[in-house]
């Protein structure tokens, strides 16, 4: 049982005692109500994701290449392997580049949790939870509560290396 709930009990026994000050009752009655208060905050249903596995990712790409072509222009993205389940590449702009893993935070271990790009490319969506991701990599609808994992991007010239 949540601690609150084992406070709340303990109030309509609580009844002040004559050889007590009314001053000192009050501030036991505020500090059970703040405890009270403490506890429920405490109390939050909101459930804990499970991680998604890490795998160490270290990718150097040369933008020049022709496999990369779509990474030419902004809103452009390509899949790429690595990772747990692959790596979204998403070009926001000449400087911005975002590199997110293809695991979806939702239920990380289920075989068929794999982000994938929609075919309007206006967002990311797993197929199997129905989750929608900004290119952002934040929740849009959907079960999944958390962000896509996004990997370090770094551009110097035609390179875009992907970290963790």
């Amino acid at each position: 049982m949540c601690l609150a709930k084992k406070l709340a009990k303990l109030i309509p026994f609580y009844k002040e005692s004559e050889k007590i000050p009314q001053l000192y009752n009050m501030k036991k009655a505020s500090f059970l109500l703040l405890l009270i208060l403490v506890a429920s905050i405490a109390c939050d249903n909101t459930p804990i994701p499970d991680p998604i596995p890490f795998r160490f990712v270290n990718k150097t790409i040369d933008l020049n290449n022709l496999s990369y072509q779509k990474l030419k222009f902004d809103g452009g993205y390509v899949y790429e392997e690595g990772g747990v389940r692959g790596i979204i590449i998403y070009r926001k702009n000449a400087l911005t580049y975002y590199a997110f893993e293809r695991n979806c935070p939702y239920r990380p271990f289920d075989d068929c949790a794999r982000v994938e790009v929609d075919g309007s490319a206006l967002f990311m969506l797993d197929p199997c939870c129905k989750s929608q991701f900004d290119f952002e990599g934040r929740p849009m609808g959907g079960a999944a509560f958390s962000p896509m994992l996004r990997y370090r991007t770094n551009v110097a010239g035609s390179i875009l290396t992907i970290s963790n």
